[in-house]
């Protein structure tokens, strides 16, 4: 069996910011987005389309004069999941073009603020694969994807830091190649006994490729580190719930030129849970125990503004 379908959709949002700032720009934004969409499936393929198109009028107020600018865009976005032979194996396939406004913030925000950005927009390109086994014995599931991707990005707008500030400005051309990885799974031992896994694993490539002849050409955009994970278990019992957790990133640079100066060191952060669940009446109560950064880690995200190290917290949470 198969089936064709056709959808269509309209929104609209109209933004506006206001200060009591002397001179402060005040804009107000229209935003019309009309979006087509067609899909069909049948047993072993599924292929969607999309096509949205965002009509943008934006008009800022000064203590001077009025300006008002108009932007219009058509973004196609095409994937097909296709499974061969009826088994488990799901291969998938999407080309996605992206388009994004700066936001008010990233435009009129105060010293960080840059009116001259421009709009993002990215060609997507992934290829990716989902395998999801039957049960088998104490394993209830258990799904594995992976996805290669490269994109290509004109004016990504990103936040350099400065003296005392961050900064808004575009890259003229960003490529990104990467690889995301997850797994999933649930084992139970028992009907109220069960473990959950979810792991993933993040490998991005994001370089500037605007001018050759530039410093920071070829290398890793600041702040983006080459390899990223996490790792998460929940033991679910009928007396306790014990979870544990944990993320990690490699090293990164807060600047384009790649020295001992600017190097942010790798770092991993340890969280324990404990928590319970009990009722009251008809109410739900969940008590739980943390330490978040078991191991004390030292570490920083933003160079200079170091992390919490260990902290403990406890929390009761109701649900009427």
């Amino acid at each position: 069996t198969w089936q064709w379908q056709l959808s269509a959709a309209q929104d609209g949002y109209i933004n506006t910011l206001n200060s009591d700032i002397p001179n402060f720009t005040s804009p107000t934004r229209y935003t019309s987005l009309t979006a087509l969409q067609t899909q069909y499936h049948n047993h072993w393929l599924n292929v969607r389309g999309i096509l949205l198109g965002t009509l943008i009028n934006e008009t800022t107020h000064t203590s001077e004069n009025i300006q008002t600018s108009t932007t219009q865009k058509l973004t196609p976005t095409i994937s097909a999941s296709i499974r061969p032979f009826y088994t488990p194996l799901y291969l998938r396939l999407m080309y996605k073009n992206t388009f994004r406004m700066p936001t008010f913030n990233e435009l009129y925000y105060k010293a960080t603020g840059n009116r001259e950005l421009r709009p993002e927009n990215a060609h997507e390109y992934t290829f990716g694969i989902t395998w999801q086994a039957p049960r088998i014995g104490c394993m209830e599931t258990l799904s594995i994807t992976a996805d290669g991707y490269f994109n290509n990005i004109t004016d990504k707008i990103v936040a350099f830091p400065t003296t005392y500030v961050w900064k808004m400005a575009n890259y003229g051309r960003v490529h990104i190649t990467g690889l995301d990885a997850t797994l999933n799974t649930q084992l139970r031992f028992a009907p109220q006994t069960a473990l959950s896994i979810s792991a993933s694993y993040t490998f991005q490539h994001a370089i500037d490729v605007t001018h050759p002849e530039t410093q920071g050409y070829g290398v890793q955009l600041p702040y983006t580190p080459l390899h990223s994970g996490s790792l998460r278990l929940l033991l679910s019992t009928p007396w306790i719930n014990l979870g544990y957790s944990m993320i990690a990133s490699s090293e990164r640079y807060s600047m384009s030129e790649q020295i001992a100066r600017y190097r942010i060191a790798p770092y991993t952060e340890h969280t324990l849970t404990l928590s319970r669940n009990f009722a009251l009446r008809n109410t739900t109560f969940i008590a739980q125990a943390e330490a978040i950064n078991l191991t004390n880690t030292h570490y920083e995200i933003i160079q200079y503004y170091p992390m919490p190290g260990r902290q403990f917290r406890l929390s009761l949470t109701l649900k009427l």
